[in-house]
């Protein structure tokens, strides 16, 4: 397949083609797994690139215990700020509880049995119809079937979705953040000040 050319604001599709092939090959545990942490970082990273920096090293909102620190969190907010449409935030917050559900079965984690089963059909039901869906499937899963087919290439696009978004977003806003203090009481300290130099010439 011939290489296209990247566009500004467009993945590097040789990048995403090899982070594809890597997580296809994955057992259903950790592609579950994997696939999540990726989702979750790439949204950490739009959120650093969406909000105000921060002051210090370490970012209050995002790190570790931090209120943006869970992916569940990072979903919730990126909806509320309208970087994510409703059925995204819908759709990543399917793929956290199959990652939830995995994470706490001991063995036999696999996306073809139960509730996995009926999460990945609601979770790539949205992408059934359109043709783009059944090329990239061929392209990178030829005829091989199944929910841990679709969970993987369902995933491998919201992930590209979410890298073009991290590709294009820019800082929150044009609004100026409210000073603590107002321009005009600085003026008037800056009048009074130059007043009490005048005054000592």
């Amino acid at each position: 397949m011939a290489t296209r050319k990247k566009q500004k604001g467009e993945i590097d599709w040789n990048s995403f083609s090899q982070f594809v092939e890597e997580f296809r090959d994955e057992s259903d545990r950790a592609a579950v797994v994997l696939g999540a942490a990726k989702l979750d970082l790439v949204l950490y990273q739009i959120l650093q690139a969406y909000l105000l920096p921060t002051t210090t090293g370490k970012d209050e909102l995002l790190d570790g215990d931090s209120p943006l620190g869970t992916f569940s969190s990072k979903i919730n907010i990126s909806y509320r700020l309208g970087l994510l449409d409703s059925s995204f935030a819908r759709a990543l917050h399917l793929v956290r509880k199959i990652r939830n559900a995995f994470a706490h079965d001991v063995s036999g984690c696999s996306l073809t049995t139960g509730a996995h089963s009926d999460r990945v059909r609601e979770l790539t039901l949205p992408f059934k119809p359109y043709k783009f869906y059944a090329a990239f499937k061929r392209r990178f899963f030829k005829d091989q079937t199944g929910p841990g087919i679709d969970f993987r290439v369902t995933l491998a696009i919201m992930v590209g979705r979410l890298e073009n978004l991290l590709l294009n977003v820019e800082v929150i806003g044009n609004l100026s953040p409210k000073p603590l203090i107002r321009p005009d009481w600085k003026k008037e300290v800056e009048e009074e000040s130059n007043k009490g130099i005048n005054s000592d010439q």
